[in-house]
């Protein structure tokens, strides 16, 4: 099976399949397909009281183990028969370029031939820039949300060790009730996060394989363990406007017209019409001017030109209009360049810092566990610095994921697309380490 799924993906990505060539066809209902996968929560905590075993026997078996009921933990974990878990798919991670391969083979309406020219060509070539985007964003979305998971299934692998450890010690009679439920709390909502974070890795999967336009067994594909690291150095701001406008596929196209356009007027024409076109917005903000509002009246109706002040050749609003088109689109593209350099260098700088503080909180758990083998630290002390070192590795991923989709904006902004707006960024803090008890 492995073999056979990694040998389809190979053979989409180098357009050796064509989209429509299969034997059966997404839209039969009789195709065979694997059934959708879901994986149950493990039981909630039983309930536990006091004293339910006998406190004598109970500690005799622990005390004959070097670090008491961590021992005993560590061995019941190693030996109890594995669960089931979520299905892992085969085949090879696929990169983004080789996931755009197989989604615009499965695009047909965005090829175009080379008889195909102007604005139709313009067009297409910002489709093809946009979907590129969001097929990028897709990927990253999907590999975030995976390693998200994997962090949430440490962060209950914990929980799960506390309230294992509560359980022991309430019922031997060394916790009172109160300590046993505050444990019972975090562990419902480690459990709680885990399921949210199983969900948000299935939509984000699936998302990107509706994208792709994959169904069947072709649809469980195989997705890298990370995502790139961040770059050392980020994108240089300089030239970035210019270049900007040089790429834009339909920025040269305006600025030909309206050079072509002024061209055929002259100057005392245009002049003509600017001084007409300032007129008439003068005249249309002084009619609102006796309101009573500190942010000043809207303008309600159209300015109007005064034929009296425009010049006799009528092509010069023609070509004032043809120069607002490409100033429009200069000055649009100009900012957004701007604002997605903004985000991209702000994810860049939270990411660092989020990366710095996991590299921090697995120090500090290195650091706990040295003291703890020492028996300078508690049982608990251990289990909260696992849980912080997962929480910030949680929130180093968001950062990650933020940078990239920061970076594929930007990207997407210098080849001529739209600016997809901010991304909200993850600053996430870890939970509180301080959560068990002594």
């Amino acid at each position: 099976m492995r073999m056979r799924t990694c040998t389809r993906h190979l053979l989409l990505a180098a357009g050796l399949i064509p989209a429509l060539a299969a034997a059966t066809q997404a839209h039969d209902p009789a195709a065979p397909v694997p059934p959708p996968s879901y994986t149950a929560l493990p039981a909630p905590a039983s309930e536990t009281f006091m004293g339910d075993e006998d406190w004598r026997q109970s500690n005799d078996a622990v005390g004959a183990l070097t670090r008491g009921h961590m021992d005993v933990l560590s061995w019941e974990a190693q030996n109890m028969p594995a669960g089931a878990g979520p299905a892992v798919p085969e085949g090879e991670p696929l990169t983004p370029a080789e996931v755009l391969r197989i989604a615009l083979l499965n695009r047909p309406g965005l090829f175009i031939t080379e008889e195909v020219g102007g604005q139709a060509r313009i067009e297409a070539d910002i489709a093809v820039i946009e979907f590129s985007r969001d097929i990028h964003r897709a990927w990253i979305i999907a590999v975030a949300a995976q390693q998200g998971l994997n962090r949430a299934e440490q962060v209950f692998e914990s929980a799960d060790l506390g309230i294992e450890l509560a359980t022991r010690m309430t019922r031997v009679g060394n916790w009172g009730q109160d300590r046993f439920l505050r444990q019972q709390l975090a562990h419902a909502d480690a459990a709680i996060a885990l399921a949210q974070a199983r969900q948000e890795a299935t939509s984000a999967r699936e998302l990107l394989v509706r994208k792709m336009g994959l169904w069947g067994e072709s649809a469980r594909i195989t997705l890298p363990d990370s995502l790139p690291a961040l770059p050392d150095t980020p994108v240089a701001s300089d030239g970035l406007e210019a270049t900007a406008l040089r790429q834009h596929p339909r920025m040269a196209w305006l600025a030909q017209d309206a050079e072509l356009a002024r061209r055929g007027m002259s100057s005392r024409s245009l002049d003509a019409w600017n001084e007409a076109a300032r007129a008439a917005v003068t005249t249309s903000l002084s009619a609102g001017n006796g309101a009573d509002d500190p942010m000043g009246s809207l303008i309600t109706s159209a300015p109007v030109l005064e034929y009296r002040r425009l010049p006799a050749n009528h092509q010069a609003g023609e070509a004032a209009r043809a120069q607002a088109r490409a100033i429009d689109l200069a000055a649009r593209i100009r900012s957004q360049v701007r604002e997605a350099y903004h985000q991209y260098r702000v994810a860049h700088d939270i990411a660092q810092r989020a990366e710095a503080n996991r590299q921090l909180s697995t120090t500090y758990q290195e650091e706990v566990l040295m003291q703890y083998n020492g028996m300078l630290k508690s049982t608990w002390d251990l289990l909260a610095s696992a849980r912080d070192r997962a929480q910030r590795s949680h929130a180093a991923v968001g950062a990650q994921r933020d940078f990239w989709l920061a970076h594929a904006n930007l990207q997407a902004v210098m080849a001529g697309a739209d600016y997809a707006g901010p991304d909200a960024m993850s600053t996430g803090a870890a939970g509180n380490p301080n959560a068990g008890g002594h």
